[in-house]
């Protein structure tokens, strides 16, 4: 009925499905032993167990002191034959990059299609699955881990947490989205046969950065 009120509304719900007036409460969750559910915690090293499992779901991690960040990213770059870059909004080395000979694109995200390597600032990572966690920033936003071949991933080691539930019960910034990466993009046909790289990067390479 048109203009009826929202309380009146879902009463005649209830009472139709035969629940009547009230709903009862739910009842209360059980007790999980989070000895069994959960297996990283913050008295592990959670750096060497990120890296572990990264490099088990195919991703590349090397690890540097801040100081050599840039010159790992060339490295990174030269080894992959790169020589068009896309970089998210707070990634170091960018002129670096530039002064190194490479395109560096500034352009929307058609012009991504065409780029070798998007670089990605980490806003936090999980141990226990060995996953990337992005936030949308301003320029090209997600489409940076998303859309070229190679994804080059700056992670602080500080930025490390044991796993979802750590991530999600820490204070997080606004955003308009988040991309969970765990891998190269993977895919596969009707026979079940897996293929990487078909619907995203083929590679992933991480920089773990030792932040001390």
């Amino acid at each position: 009925m048109a203009g009826e009120p929202r309380a009146s509304f879902l009463a005649r719900v209830r009472t139709a499905l035969g629940h009547g007036a009230t709903t009862p409460p739910a009842p209360p969750a059980p007790e999980v032993d989070e000895g069994l559910v959960r297996l990283a915690s913050r008295d592990d090293d959670l750096s060497a167990l990120f890296e572990r499992r990264a490099r088990e779901v195919g991703m590349h991690v090397r690890r540097t002191p801040g100081a050599n960040v840039t010159d790992v990213l060339l490295e990174t770059l030269d080894a992959a034959g790169a020589r068009s870059v896309a970089f998210s909004a707070g990634c170091d080395g960018e002129a670096v990059v530039a002064q190194s000979g490479r395109e560096v694109v500034q352009a929307g995200l058609d012009a991504l299609y065409d780029v070798d390597a998007g670089v990605t600032a980490v806003h936090a990572a999980l141990a226990e699955t060995g996953t990337l966690v992005l936030h949308a920033a301003a320029g090209h936003g997600r489409g940076l881990s998303l859309v070229p071949p190679i994804h080059i991933a700056l992670l602080r080691v500080s930025d490390i947490v044991p796993d979802m539930l750590d991530y999600w019960a820490q204070p997080r910034p606004e955003t308009s989205s988040r991309v969970f990466i765990t891998g190269p993009s993977k895919t596969a046909d009707i026979e079940g046969e897996l293929i990487e790289g078909v619907h995203g990067p083929a590679t992933v390479h991480v920089i773990l950065v030792v932040d001390r």
